[in-house]
């Protein structure tokens, strides 16, 4: 039995996946999330074998949940689920975890068939995505973290928390301004475009590291 979560906010979609999954032999739904939030509590309760993750949750992105459950589960096999083909966006999704993505106007015979491919070690992508992947690796490997100061990496860690930049102030003692002024730093220093892919690229080092 292959067991399946669904990270989805879209009602109707998660409805019908879980509906699909359950429907198929040899497949069951343990648990359908509507926010990162809540899969970050729910799916290591369950343990899949594989997650489906919608890319543009509500609280947090897919990607950043992604990390996050790849962090606390090495093992764990994540599909993205998206509506375009944003090349960035899903190799961002890839180098944060997930093993592969599908689109959403998908026929029901190829999410299984992504499962399945997960499932025996394979990565459902395209060969454009493949490509990507692969240049990745061959680049050196530079942890571009080196470069921050004591007080960028306090406050990188503390945006993998969540917080805002006046929380992030307030726990530091500094102005928002100064909050600002740091994080265009770390942007540029990491070589990211947003907190998300700020996010994404620490917890991938931190991961990596252990």
């Amino acid at each position: 039995m292959t067991t399946i979560a669904i990270v989805e906010d879209n009602n109707t979609m998660r409805k019908m996946l879980a509906e699909l999954i359950d429907g198929t032999p040899g497949y069951r739904c343990v648990c359908a999330c509507s926010t990162s939030k809540e899969a970050l509590i729910e799916v290591p309760q369950h343990q899949p074998d594989v997650v489906l993750m919608d890319i543009h949750l509500p609280d947090e992105s897919g990607i950043v949940c992604t990390a996050r459950l790849t962090g606390k589960m090495p093992g764990l096999k994540i599909i993205m689920v998206t509506i375009y083909k944003d090349t960035d966006l899903i190799f961002q999704a890839l180098k944060a975890g997930a093993c592969g993505y599908i689109l959403k106007r998908f026929r029901p015979k190829e999410i299984i068939k992504a499962i399945a491919e997960v499932r025996a070690g394979g990565a459902p992508m395209t060969n454009e995505i493949a490509r990507m992947v692969v240049q990745s690796f061959r680049a050196p490997s530079v942890n571009p973290e080196a470069g921050l100061t004591s007080r960028e990496a306090e406050l990188l860690e503390l945006l993998t928390e969540g917080l805002s930049n006046k929380e992030i102030a307030q726990k530091m003692s500094i102005s928002a301004g100064t909050v600002r002024n740091h994080l265009e730093n770390i942007f540029q220093k990491l070589h990211v475009r947003c907190r998300t892919e700020a996010v994404v690229k620490h917890l991938r080092i931190k991961r990596e590291a252990t």
